[in-house]
This record gives structure tokens, C-alpha cells and sequence, in this order.
């Protein structure tokens, strides 16, 4: 996204993001993803909630409002077809997808979305989210976000919900993509099924992920 244009849409899918991720979006981390500078974010913030689509939590924190969610799937929508074309019709790396669907995304139209979808499927994205339809509407995955480590559990990957290079690098390396099974030994490590012995798993990693029982 740096050094590209920048626009309400990818504002409101960062905050979207963030919001997965740890339940607020702060404006420095807006900041970083977008490639601009805090007053920037703060400017654009401000438009947002003039037009209903986000709030403030507290000082320097912000979430979307359900108008806000509804139009951040909408434009989901565009990215997860992008990411899901770049996969499956061009054959490009599953820890490129996000990057490079941000080339795309704003230039999907729903008939390029339709053919898409036509010739190889929607129903979630290569990262294993939900692709919402044209409205807005998703269906709810029904998977869970772990964040107690009282003994080792075997569980297997359903979606990654913040897509940041840094995780989908390790995930691919280390090939634990949805649908792949892995035991979670403690908050800081993880046994892959593929047998490659123990993983130290990256910061915010059980944030960024969300798994279903085996």
C-alpha cells in the first residue's frame, strides 16, 4: 500500500483489520499499514465519523460502526476475489496475495467479480476468510480466537483475519495454511502435522489467526 493512493476504502478495510486483530484500530498503526503520517490518518478519521462509518473508543483509538463494517465488507469483497484471481488464475505466492491484490482491488467491478467467481469459486478467500456479497452480507465463520494455554492442543488452521507479511511468510515457510492441522504447545510455540519439530510462532501470531477444534 505505501506510496500508492489512498482512499476511504482502504482506511475503512485497515480499521476492519485492526479491529480483528485487537479490537481497536490506533492511528499510528493506520499510519504504518497506509504508509502515511498520523495527522494524515487523524484527517481522514475525521471524515469518516462526520459520514457515520467510524467512532472513537478512546483517545487515539477507533472502530467501525456497523454502517462503517457494512461498507468495509463491501469493499472486502473486492479484495478476497482479488486475492483469490491472483491465486488461482495466475498461480501467484500465497504470502504475495494481500500485497498485490492491493494493486487490483479498487479496479473490481461486480462483473469481473461474477466471472470470477464463475470460473473458480467464492466462498472464501485463499487466506480462508468469508467473501461477502455484493451487499455487504457474510456469513460468520464458526471458529474461535485462542487465548488461554493451559496444556497442548491440537487444532486446525481455519483463517488468518490480519493479513500482515511478516504472518503470512512464516505461515507459508512453515506450510500452515487453512485446513492444516498443528498442536499449540504454549503462546509461543506450535508442532506443525508435517512433522519439522517445534515452531516459535511470530508476535501476535494466535491474534492474527483463528483456528477450529479437530
Amino acid at each position: 500500500m505505501k506510496g500508492s493512493s489512498v482512499n476511504a476504502e482502504d482506511y475503512l478495510k485497515c480499521i476492519h483489520e485492526y479491529m480483528d486483530l485487537q479490537g481497536y484500530a490506533a492511528l499510528k498503526d493506520i499510519a504504518l499499514i497506509l504508509g502515511t503520517v498520523r495527522q494524515t490518518v487523524l484527517d481522514e478519521i475525521k471524515i469518516l465519523m462526520d459520514r457515520g462509518l467510524v467512532l472513537r473508543k478512546e483517545k487515539g483509538k477507533y472502530a467501525l460502526t456497523k454502517k462503517g463494517m457494512k461498507e468495509a465488507l463491501k469493499f472486502l469483497r473486492k479484495h478476497r476475489v482479488a486475492e483469490i484471481l491472483l491465486w488461482k488464475g495466475l498461480g501467484m505466492k500465497w504470502s504475495d496475495l494481500d500485497d498485490q491484490a492491493m494493486g487490483i482491488e479498487h479496479g473490481m467491478t461486480e462483473e469481473i467479480i461474477e466471472k470470477v467467481c464463475l470460473n473458480y469459486g467464492c466462498k472464501k478467500c485463499p487466506h480462508g476468510n468469508a467473501v461477502p456479497d455484493k451487499d455487504g452480507n457474510v456469513t460468520e465463520t464458526k471458529d474461535i480466537k485462542i487465548s488461554k494455554f493451559n496444556s497442548p492442543r491440537e487444532m486446525i488452521v481455519s483463517r488468518v483475519v490480519f493479513e500482515s507479511p511478516e504472518i503470512l511468510k512464516y505461515m507459508e515457510e512453515n506450510q500452515l495454511y487453512p485446513g492444516s492441522k498443528l498442536m499449540i504447545v504454549d503462546d509461543k510455540r506450535v508442532k506443525s502435522a508435517s512433522g519439522e519439530g517445534i515452531l516459535i510462532v511470530p508476535d501476535n501470531f494466535f491474534s492474527a489467526v483463528r483456528f477450529l477444534e479437530v
